[in-house]
Formats: C-alpha cells, sequence, structure tokens
C-alpha cells in the first residue's frame, strides 16, 4: 500500500509534536462514518479538505456499533477492509491517508465526542485537528451525543453540494455556525472550536441510495472507488436476497 495503514495513532501523535516544534501546527484531518460502502463522494470529500486544509495526514475511521443505524449494518470487518482501500484512492495527495480500527475495537456505542477526545490526547493540544463531514452530517449535527462538546477537540469542516441552504441548518447549529465560521487560514493555525463550509463540491451520493441500487441488481461501480467494488464483488457484499429478486414472467400456454 502506498501508505501504511497499519501505522499507529500515537507514531503519528509524534510526528505531530515535532511538527507543533517548527512554524505551523500538525494538521490531521478525521473522516469518520459508517462507510457501508465508502463511495467516490468520501474520497471527493476528502480530497477536497486535503487541498483546502493543506493537511499532512488525514485518517478515515469507520464506526464500530453505530448508536444511529441499529443491527442493520454490514459486519465491521469488511467496512473496515473497504474504508482501507478507499484510502488507497488519494494516494497520490500530499496528506499520509490511513484508515483506523480505534472505534470497530471500540466496546458499546461509538460517539464521536469520545473519538475526539481520544485523538486530541493522541496529538497534543497544540495540533490543529479537523472533523470533516457532508451536508447531511450538518444536517444531524444536533441529534449527535454531546455535539457541543466537540468544538473543544475539532474544528468542523463541511463540504456540502451547490446550492445548499443553511437556513436548513436546526436553530443551535445555526447559532454555532454563525460564531465560528472561520477561514481555512485559520483552520489551518487553531488546535479547534471553528467552521469551514465549502459549497462547491458537486457530488451527491449516498451509501443508502448505493446499497439499493446494488441490492437490485444494478451497476454502480462509476460510483466506487475501484478497490471497493472489487471487494464489494468478491465477497457478495450487497446482493439481492431471493425476497428481493423480481418473479419471474409467467409464460404463456397456448391451450387451443
Amino acid at each position: 500500500m502506498a501508505h501504511d495503514i497499519a501505522r499507529s495513532l500515537t507514531a503519528n501523535a509524534a510526528d505531530a509534536a515535532g511538527s507543533t516544534k517548527s512554524n505551523r501546527p500538525y494538521r490531521l484531518g478525521i473522516l469518520g462514518g459508517t462507510f457501508d460502502p465508502p463511495h467516490i463522494g468520501h474520497v471527493a470529500l476528502a480530497r477536497l479538505c486535503i487541498e483546502h486544509l493543506e493537511l499532512d495526514e488525514l485518517v478515515w475511521i469507520p464506526t464500530g456499533q453505530s448508536w444511529q443505524k441499529g443491527d442493520d449494518v454490514t459486519p465491521a470487518a469488511d467496512r473496515l477492509a473497504m474504508t482501507e482501500l478507499a484510502a488507497q484512492a488519494l494516494s497520490d495527495t500530499r496528506a499520509l491517508v490511513h484508515a483506523s480500527r480505534m472505534e470497530v475495537d471500540r466496546a458499546g456505542p461509538s460517539y464521536t465526542v469520545d473519538t475526539v477526545h481520544e485523538l486530541r490526547e493522541h496529538y497534543g493540544p497544540d495540533a490543529s485537528l479537523a472533523w470533516l463531514m457532508g451536508a447531511d452530517q450538518l444536517l444531524r449535527l444536533h441529534t449527535w451525543h454531546g455535539w457541543q462538546a466537540l468544538f473543544a477537540h475539532v474544528h468542523l469542516c463541511v463540504a456540502t453540494r451547490p446550492g445548499f441552504d443553511l437556513a436548513e441548518l436546526d436553530g443551535p447549529v445555526r447559532q454555532e455556525l454563525a460564531q465560528r465560521r472561520a477561514s481555512t487560514d485559520l483552520i489551518q493555525s487553531m488546535p479547534s472550536g471553528r467552521m469551514w463550509i465549502d459549497q462547491t463540491l458537486a457530488v451527491d451520493l449516498s451509501s443508502t441510495a448505493l446499497r439499493q441500487r446494488l441490492a437490485a441488481g444494478q451497476p454502480a461501480d462509476d460510483q466506487l472507488p475501484s478497490g471497493v467494488a472489487h471487494y464489494i464483488a468478491s465477497r457478495g457484499l450487497y446482493r439481492p436476497t431471493q425476497s428481493d429478486l423480481p418473479i419471474p414472467a409467467r409464460p404463456q400456454t397456448d391451450l387451443s
């Protein structure tokens, strides 16, 4: 692999400590999600943030036990493997890109606020940590466990689709955005507490729609990183069950 996805967060934290002794903070981007499956929209979001925020490192963190999505989720081992493959699609960027199993290995529900607290402890008080998300996650932010505590540990960096209306946001989230919205320069130079919104990402995909497409037997390779598409095919993931298959047409019989 171009990037060593097995490299420990502790080792990366040592790099962060060294960087903070230079003239700027170490910059980490964090892309969390169920990734069931990871798709080209996730890759586009990651690439955009690597470029605009000049990230040194980007870590993908697949959810272990999702507290919002119940049990109808592909096994964590498969989602982690697909996330590792999706990360390889960014091997041509300036950042070290890898996947972490920190939530997969954690007992109990996966709460983002716990994850960012752990990352802050690893990377130290001076590193710039940015949690990356899309428009759909931003719309649901007010439902996240302890969401307002996130700002003590990370920035929130959001790439929305063109035409996304910020007025759709829940009131408290809009208030936080009004107080915390900042430029990329400020995000890069501060450890946490700011919000950045980009409205140029012209990719509007969802993992739910992808699963439905695959379950219907429709091709979706153009919406998946190539490694992920091959993994899904080889593992037989998201295939239609017998109950999902259309009933064959009854043959016409000439009884005359």
